[in-house]
């Protein structure tokens, strides 16, 4: 067992990454990554622009397919081959670096856009089931609402999302990816865009996100005095590859973590290569 994985003690691996690998025709964008998320931790991923950080994000989601020979493991299930739709459903939530909500409606309708892919009904089936159709819009509403208010939107729920601040639509972000209770939630720089005053909103943010009970983070920054003083562990990707991984809580971790990041060098940790 790894240094980094003695010091999570017995948590469970919640998912794992095996040898990701990502071409665009002539171009990798990712080179054998692999790690470990385990459940109720927060895990950094930090690199520079081009380190291939939100390509990473988008094959766990589903909306990249990884090269042959990939393999990532939610849980106990594969879904690298599934569809984008598949995973969201088996508990993959996910916030956006360019907000993907609709503007013209208000935060409810935005939050109740994360519910969609756990309706069990297409449309032609609402027909043919009313009532199941409308106790699931119910239940949808009731989590929406409880989710709102754990985000601190509850003064803002019909309000469009064109007339608030990007702070606020930060915290719509979020609200969307956890009403339909993930099991990972996948942050892709939730802070871009934001003021240095607003800055603090994120670690409530994550903070808000840990109060999940068994809720794991994979936390896309580059604000690293923000993620290195908020996540458990980090790991460093450069050209698509990892060059170091560390616990946050031993000495000397946070300058090893920047030397890399810095030098784009592999180092040889504990868990680089590990899945």
């Amino acid at each position: 067992m790894s240094y980094l994985d003695a010091s999570l003690g017995t948590a469970r691996p919640a998912l794992r990454l095996n040898r990701v690998n990502l071409a665009f025709g002539g171009l990798q964008v990712l080179r054998d990554v692999s790690f470990t998320l385990y459940e109720g931790e927060v895990l950094a991923l930090i690199g520079p622009n081009g380190a291939g950080k939100s390509a990473l994000l988008n094959c766990i989601g589903g909306i990249y397919t990884a090269a042959a020979g990939s393999e990532i493991v939610l849980g106990e299930t594969r879904i690298d081959p599934l569809a984008s739709h598949r995973i969201a459903r088996l508990g993959i939530g996910r916030t956006f670096q360019g907000l993907k909500l609709v503007r013209e409606r208000s935060v409810l309708d935005n939050i109740l856009l994360g519910w969609t892919p756990l309706f069990s009904l297409s449309a032609l089936g609402s027909l043919v089931f009313p009532v199941r159709a409308r106790f699931e819009e119910r239940s949808a509403r009731q989590r929406a609402h409880a989710i709102a208010e754990l985000c601190g939107l509850e003064d803002a729920l019909h309000t469009p999302v064109a007339d608030l601040p990007l702070g606020v639509l930060r915290r719509v972000d979020l609200a969307r990816a956890l009403v339909r209770e993930p099991r990972i939630l996948l942050l892709d720089e939730p802070a871009s865009g934001l003021s240095h005053d607003e800055r603090p909103l994120i670690g409530e943010m994550v903070r808000i996100a840990r109060s999940r009970k068994g809720l794991s983070v994979l936390w896309i920054e580059h604000d690293l005095d923000l993620v290195l003083s908020q996540a458990q562990r980090a790991i460093v990707l450069h050209h698509g590859a990892v060059v170091a991984a560390d616990d946050l809580r031993r000495e000397g971790a946070r300058a090893r973590l920047l030397d890399a990041y810095r030098r784009g060098a592999p180092q040889q940790t504990a868990e680089s290569g590990a899945a």
